[in-house]
């Protein structure tokens, strides 16, 4: 037999044992119906057009911080920006750790067991 009969004869075979693994296998059940909702979604989501997706919203901070003038929006629609902090901290994006001291964790006993007498060990 060739390769692609003895896949055919194969197929038959797994297709002619699916309605009794349905029936008496619950393993087979579940694996099956999660197998069918994940190739739902997928093809959905292949299906979906690029034009219904969009990007997400840009941060606060990256967008002009003004707020609208007040003759053009009544004034329980107007917002403002929160203030900025003065004092920036020592580690931020951007900025050299130059000045910054690091000082080790202090000591735990995390993990160890305690000694012979049952009591920890300091």
């Amino acid at each position: 037999m060739t390769a692609v009969a003895v896949t055919r004869t194969w197929l038959r075979r797994m297709a002619a044992a699916v309605p009794a693994a349905w029936h008496y296998d619950p393993v087979f059940r579940w694996a099956a119906i999660g197998a069918g909702i994940a190739l739902a979604m997928l093809v959905l989501r292949l299906a979906a057009s690029p034009a219904l997706r969009q990007p997400p919203p840009l941060p606060a901070s990256a967008g002009s911080a003004k707020p609208a003038p007040a003759s053009d929006v009544p004034a329980a629609r107007s917002w403002s920006v929160p203030p900025l902090p003065t004092a920036m901290p020592k580690i931020a994006p951007g900025r050299s750790l130059a000045g910054v001291t690091v000082t080790p964790a202090p000591p735990d006993r995390f993990g160890t067991a305690p000694g012979a007498a049952g009591k920890e060990q300091p």
